[in-house]
């Protein structure tokens, strides 16, 4: 049985519901056009969380990765954080996708949100405080996603039903996950040193497929992401958080922790990542043919394909003809006329090719990840339980370990870790820049160097969590990227090293809650400018 049909009953009657609950809250007009009898309301209880904890998830991720928003992934994150380029050139140079934006707020805050209020508000009501706690959870995380688009966001009114929904400041935000997350793990960590195997919502879970000491991992997982994010506004704040996290003993820790959204038993839309190069021309950036290929990373062959000839680019000149058969990057920002040889370069390896959409699951979080939390951590002093050098080689035999199984011995990838190999220039391109960055693999004894590499191999672990690869690039400005060549907005001042820093808010969200995303933008200096810094970002660099 598939667990979501697009136009099955279930899905049907939690739409209407839903549409009814939260209209007046809303970003966008269109559940207002549903014909449906608003007396008829859908009752939810025990029978229905599975289902609602279902459509929460995905829905919670296809603003990032699939459906629609898929766009956002590959017009925007994809783009800022260095992963890709562009074949399509104002995509590739800081164009907003308003459209796109707007079905973004609404997939969180007219689907995901309030199809996870529906739980939380029975759970509390019957007593089922498992369920309600790992619904939290994932509120949690999407509340952090949309905060880190967006600056000040919908958050204590989410779903109120209220005409005008207030927007609370960031800050507010980031301390209420911190109190929320605390408090769904105070409640599950009893429950599961009961009962270890402690499941709550079975198939309807496509990450964990119920595990609630995994969620409990995941959800001081996000805390330890959440205190880094901070560290340089607030850095009292972001070292009790952080050590908190990783007192509990609970942690992403290795590969089989993984958050990762099964997609093979959905009809439709899956994981929208394979189809992003093929609809949008997403191809490897410069800048991830520098690091890797001067790094000889085995993560290489997973991440992107060599060129392959098609009667296309056999015919281009000589210069882009020779890319054939090898791995290569495209310039963020290039000139307009290359755009022309865009298929000259390395598109996504074979676990995102077009027709994956139901084989490949959807990442959400990586145990790797956490050890470069640690790393840097220790770096700055924090009581992580080790040293910096110990868990940033741990996370990158973790990520290698993810990417490349048992096909990889632990001693090639010891071989790796300690390689003196360095970033290199690009090849075969008529910009010719030099390597942006020397720092090596093998962690070094000088200390400013160390948060680089720490930083940079985050970074490379990451992928292709690029929503999150973009926070760190705003809160960090590591790794050090080949600036864009051109921008097609007339706000980001390349000269100036300007970046874009966050996203406007909604178009659709400006028309229906006009006073309050007013009151929003004064919380931001008053303009509603995507390179306005967000209050974790005190970054100087060209913003």
């Amino acid at each position: 049985m598939r667990m979501i049909i697009k136009n099955n009953q279930f899905c049907l009657k939690l739409l209407c519901t839903v549409a009814v609950l939260f209209i007046p809250f809303s970003c966008t007009d269109n559940f207002t056009e549903i014909n449906m009898d608003k007396t008829q309301m859908m009752q939810v209880g025990p029978k229905e969380y599975a289902e609602l904890f279902t459509h929460a998830l995905h829905k919670g991720l296809a603003w990032s990765t699939t459906d629609d928003m898929s766009r956002m992934s590959s017009t925007l994150a994809l783009h800022n954080c260095g992963y890709t380029a562009c074949g399509k050139a104002s995509n590739d140079q800081y164009e907003q996708g308003l459209g796109w934006q707007n079905a973004g707020f609404k997939d969180i805050y007219v689907d995901a949100v309030p199809t996870l209020n529906l739980i939380l508000e029975s759970a509390k009501r019957e007593g089922y405080t498992t369920a309600y706690n790992v619904a939290l959870i994932w509120r949690c995380y999407l509340f952090l996603l949309a905060t880190d688009v967006w600056g000040p966001i919908p958050y204590k009114e989410a779903g109120s039903g209220k005409e005008n929904v207030r927007y609370d400041s960031q800050k507010d935000v980031y301390y209420g996950l911190f109190e929320e997350l605390k408090t769904a793990v105070d409640a599950l960590i009893p429950q599961i040193n009961l009962n270890p195997s402690l499941n709550v919502f079975g198939n309807g879970d496509p990450i964990y497929y119920g595990s609630v000491v995994k969620w409990v991992k995941f959800a001081n997982t996000l805390r330890l992401r959440m205190a880094m994010r901070i560290s340089n506004v607030d850095p009292t704040k972001a070292k009790t958080e952080a050590e908190a996290a990783v007192a509990t003993g609970l942690l992403l820790e290795n590969n089989n922790d993984n958050a990762m959204f099964e997609v093979k038993n959905f009809a439709e839309e899956g994981n929208g990542m394979p189809r992003m190069e093929s609809f949008y021309q997403d191809v490897m950036s410069t800048s991830m043919e520098s690091v890797l290929k001067g790094y000889q990373d085995p993560r290489m062959q997973e991440f992107w394909a060599p060129v392959q000839a098609s009667a296309t680019n056999q015919r281009f000149p000589a210069e882009y003809k020779s890319n054939i058969g090898g791995y290569h990057g495209f310039p963020s920002g290039a000139d307009p006329v290359e755009y022309t040889y865009f298929r000259a370069f390395s598109k996504y390896g074979p676990r995102f090719v077009d027709g994956n959409q139901l084989v490949t699951p959807i990442n959400v979080m990586h145990s790797a990840e956490v050890c470069f939390l640690k790393a840097e951590g220790a770096w700055r002093g924090w009581n992580m339980g080790g040293t910096a050098k110990e868990f940033y080689e741990k996370g990158i035999m973790l990520s290698i370990k993810q990417w490349r199984g048992s096909e990889i011995s632990d001693d090639s990838i010891q071989r790796y870790i300690n390689s003196t190999l360095k970033p290199v220039a690009p090849e075969d391109h008529p910009y010719y820049d030099p390597p942006m960055t020397d720092i090596p693999v093998q962690f070094s004894d000088d200390r400013e160097k160390q948060y680089e590499q720490i930083i940079t191999q985050k970074w490379i672990a990451l992928f292709p969590l690029c929503f999150e690869a973009w926070a760190e690039f705003r809160r960090t400005r590591l790794p050090k990227l080949y600036p864009k060549k051109y921008t097609v907005n007339g706000n980001i001042d390349l000269s100036r090293g300007m970046i874009q820093t966050r996203c406007p808010f909604a178009e659709d969200e400006k028309r229906a809650n006009a006073k309050e995303v007013e009151k929003a933008i004064q919380m931001i200096s008053g303009t509603d400018l995507e390179t306005i810094p967000l209050w974790w970002d005190i970054n100087p660099n060209g913003n």
